[in-house]
């Protein structure tokens, strides 16, 4: 019986480390996520110049991904080269689409003043910018990111000011 009791607590245990653990691995910054599902793809997207390179790191340096500008379509990768999505300009909208080309989102820009969408037409975020900062908003208006642009690099803040990214 002492075999069974103590094979239970440690079964018990490994679930409930598995569990802590996965949670911590859900809010990491640096996890691959789909263009336009987060702040740091939509300025990039929002800033692209054609026949650009843009190299997307976390606070500690290291690289998130990468994305790349032809023409009115920027490609965004993974450290390992593979592709996550894309935004295309098409008209006074942006579309962003997954790795596999199906459409997960769209922004539109009124003035200094962007919306974004998911696939379905729901307002998801706002984006303003003012004086080379850009400020993100959820649907309900909180503030999740700011990214302020200094040159080449911009500096992405979560909304207690922290660093989280940096883009150049």
């Amino acid at each position: 019986m002492e075999m069974q009791s103590a094979l239970k607590c440690i079964a018990a245990t490994v679930f409930a480390t598995s569990l802590i653990a996965g949670s911590l691995c859900a809010a990491e910054t640096n996890k691959t996520a789909t263009p336009g599902t987060y702040d740091l793809s939509r300025f990039v997207a929002a800033n692209a110049q054609p026949g650009g390179r843009t190299t997307l790191r976390d606070a500690s340096g290291r690289t998130l991904g990468a994305a790349t500008t032809a023409g009115s379509r920027t490609t965004f990768r993974d450290p390992g080269g593979r592709t996550t999505g894309s935004a295309t300009v098409e008209g006074n909208r942006t579309v962003f689409r997954d790795g596999t080309g199906r459409t997960v989102g769209t922004a539109m820009t009124s003035g200094r003043l962007t919306t974004y969408r998911d696939a379905t037409g729901r307002t998801q975020a706002t984006s303003s910018e003012s004086q080379g900062r850009t400020t993100f908003r959820e649907s309900g208006g909180r503030t999740t990111s700011t990214v302020q642009s200094a040159g080449s690099t911009a500096t992405v803040r979560d909304a207690s000011g922290r660093t989280i990214a940096t883009v150049q």
